[in-house]
């Protein structure tokens, strides 16, 4: 398959956490999943639109930024406190960034990526060997 770009927002689509059993554990409450899968939804391709015309320079410079603040406040981020806004804030610009690595990522109950790739969850073609039905 081709590494056609999706445009300037990416492509982020909800992915279903039925099966991750860490992020279940991360995040019990299912309220807060959805919302936090929600937010990442709106948020990532802003950022993701945002981040296109940065230098790689300065994307590097923001992956450290946001590195130390989802370490330093992480716990925020998931029970709320004084840094819950930038903590979401910056996991957002996170999964922009990584939306950008070949396949790019999916976590969160969501995935988000910059160009189509092999088994994207939010393709409309059927993976190479599926055939339509299989791929429902």
């Amino acid at each position: 398959m081709s590494s056609k770009a999706h445009g300037p927002f990416g492509r982020v689509v909800r992915v279903g956490d039925a099966t991750d059993e860490a992020y279940r554990a991360l995040l019990p409450n299912p309220r807060l999943r959805s919302g936090l899968a929600d937010f990442l939804c709106f948020l990532v391709p802003l950022a993701i639109q945002e981040q296109s015309r940065m230098s790689a320079g300065r994307i590097d410079a923001l992956r450290e930024e946001l590195i130390d603040m989802i370490a330093e406040h992480g716990d925020d981020l998931q029970f709320g406190g004084t840094h819950q806004k930038s903590a979401r804030v910056a996991l957002a610009k996170a999964l922009a960034v990584l939306a950008t690595a070949e396949g790019g990522v999916t976590i969160l109950g969501v995935h988000a990526c910059t160009a189509e790739h092999e088994g994207c969850p939010g393709s409309t073609r059927p993976a190479a060997g599926m055939d339509a039905a299989q791929a429902r």
